[in-house]
């Protein structure tokens, strides 16, 4: 018995020694962090809670203005809780760090855990996904087919689907009574860019979204954008922060997604197979494929190559290209004819340009450097700016360290002990958030008007109201993070900006629409979701009063 207990007091005395350590080595590495990291130093507001931190605040709001709102409280960089404890997450508009995690040292700064299992869901294992040296051989095979010439030779095919498209939304509205009524372009828009990315990128038709597989992916991804509205989204989202296995729990926005993404490969594997067929007429398939630039070939090539793509990440590019090539271009026209339906003067300046372009030049449409340039149609161009800038189809980001780093700072910060930081000590595991619809709506930068859809602002001769060049982000598009940066600028942005200058161009051209009065609130779910407040049960949508174009409205 006396040696029973012995062992009892002896194995009890080990499990409270370990548990000791175990604490006491946390806590050590929690002080030694503490006190070699600034985090905890930069300024933070007021907690609202200590389940949600400060995150849940950020939610209710639409998406990004209540980080703005504390840009312009605290400055462009602060420190706010993350929900369930997660710790401290480094908020910033800083164009130092911007630089120095999104352009120099990007694949040091791993996508968030919030962030990745979502792209996988959705997209699998494509370039969107990919980190390190799998985004480096992906970016690499794929940056020919995004080049300016193959984007100048998808023009053609991008017209013809938008004519379809045009002609289609005619016949709609003829339908209605007066030739005039409420059309949700939310929807309009995203049968059309599908259509285009189908076509363009792997020779597939949608139908402007009628085929069957296109119905599902439309209304897959509209349940799923729908969803994400939710607080329950909210909760699911800092989950995966502390739990990335749980992008794989049976919740049914988690299963929405992936149904899109089975969807869209159940259509690629038929279009891989259709390709090597077509090649493989005249034998020796993988020969031809050399010299190809198309994305497709692209895809096919690397596949018969050694330390190519695996089948699977080659069809899980078909599912990026897809998923990001409609959904994004579609959704920034959306809230430009939202914002422009509210100013018809605007609308009847901008169709004023395009009829005088056609006139001065025998009544032809721009070509695509037409398009493309800043000064052949410079209020088009002002538009792009600005519905960019307001409305970035991906709104945010976060980033996490692989390594303790420094972050240099180009707006220095005021600790909350009175020091002044030019630079931020960060530990590995750091998340560092991007609210970048937030950042490109911050008052003090946008001369106080920020929410206003202001287009002029753009024009030479306003250049005095833009930001300084120096707080802005130096590889970005137009000096932002709308589509990313660096290496991971949208390798797509091309395509992008030709879509939606010829889209807005042909419907301004065609339609007038009419302010219903409506608000619009937005959250990210995949990409920037809009609904109308008061109307939340009918989910996203931009309903907007279409007629056509009469004469006195053209001048």
């Amino acid at each position: 018995m006396s040696s029973a207990l012995s062992t009892s007091v002896s194995i009890s005395t080990l499990i409270s020694t370990g548990l000791g350590i175990y604490l006491s080595s946390k806590a050590a590495k929690y002080l030694y962090d503490y006190y070699t990291a600034d985090v905890h130093s930069i300024p933070s507001p007021p907690l609202p809670s200590w389940i949600w931190g400060h995150e849940m605040k950020g939610f209710l709001r639409s998406c990004g203005m209540q980080y703005r709102d504390w840009f312009d409280q605290y400055g462009t960089t602060y420190r706010y809780k993350a929900a369930l404890g997660a710790g401290d997450i480094i908020c910033t508009a800083d164009a130092g760090i911007i630089n120095h995690v999104l352009t120099k040292n990007v694949y040091d700064y791993e996508k968030s855990p919030m962030i990745r299992p979502v792209a996988e869901r959705l997209v699998g294992h494509g370039l969107v996904w990919a980190e390190g040296n799998d985004h480096k051989l992906q970016r690499n095979l794929l940056n020919p087919a995004f080049s300016i010439e193959n984007v100048r030779n998808m023009a053609p095919t991008v017209q013809e689907c938008n004519e379809r498209f045009i002609t289609a939304l005619e016949n709609h509205l003829l339908t209605q009574p007066e030739a005039t009524g409420v059309v949700d372009v939310q929807e309009w828009t995203a049968k059309l860019t599908l259509d285009i990315i189908g076509r363009v990128g792997f020779g597939h038709d949608f139908q402007l979204g009628q085929s069957p597989e296109a119905l599902r992916i439309l209304e897959g991804w509209k349940n799923q954008a729908t969803m994400g509205f939710d607080k329950s989204a909210m909760l699911g989202m800092a989950l995966l922060r502390l739990f990335p296995a749980l992008s794989s729990a049976p919740v049914a926005a988690l299963k929405a997604q992936e149904e899109i993404r089975e969807t869209i490969k159940s259509i690629a594997r038929g279009i891989v197979q259709e390709a090597r067929e077509n090649l493989a007429e005249d034998g020796g398939w993988g020969e031809k494929v050399k010299g190809a630039t198309d994305i497709i070939s692209l895809l096919l090539r690397s596949s018969v190559t050694d330390n190519g793509l695996t089948e699977d990440e080659l069809l899980d590019n078909i599912v990026t290209f897809v998923v990001a090539g409609h959904e994004t271009s579609s959704g920034t026209v959306n809230y430009t004819l939202y914002e422009l339906a509210k100013q018809p003067e605007l609308q009847t300046q901008l169709r004023r340009e395009l009829a005088e372009f056609r006139t001065e030049h025998g009544g032809r449409e721009p070509t695509f450097e037409e398009y493309m340039s800043g000064n052949k149609l410079p209020l088009l161009d002002a538009i792009t700016k600005e519905a960019l800038r307001m409305y970035p189809a991906a709104p945010q980001t976060e980033r996490i360290a692989t390594k303790d780093d420094v972050l240099p700072l180009r707006n220095p910060i005021t600790t909350t002990d009175g020091k002044t930081l030019t630079e931020l000590r960060i530990k590995k595991g750091q998340s560092i958030f991007f609210p970048v619809l937030g950042m490109n709506r911050i008052n003090s930068r946008w001369t106080n008007d920020a929410d206003v859809f202001r287009p002029s602002r753009w024009f030479p001769e306003n250049a005095h109201e833009l930001p300084d060049k120096s707080q802005l982000a130096s590889a970005g598009w137009n000096g932002s993070l709308v589509f990313s940066a660096g290496v991971r600028l949208c390798i797509g942005y091309r395509l992008a900006l030709y879509e939606f200058k010829i889209i807005l161009a042909s419907m301004i051209r065609r339609f007038v629409f009419h302010d219903e009065g409506i608000k619009l609130e937005f959250k990210q779910v995949g990409s920037l979701q809009p609904r109308v407040v008061g109307r939340e049960s009918e989910g996203v949508q931009v309903p907007i009063r279409m007629s056509f174009v009469q004469e006195e409205d053209e001048f």
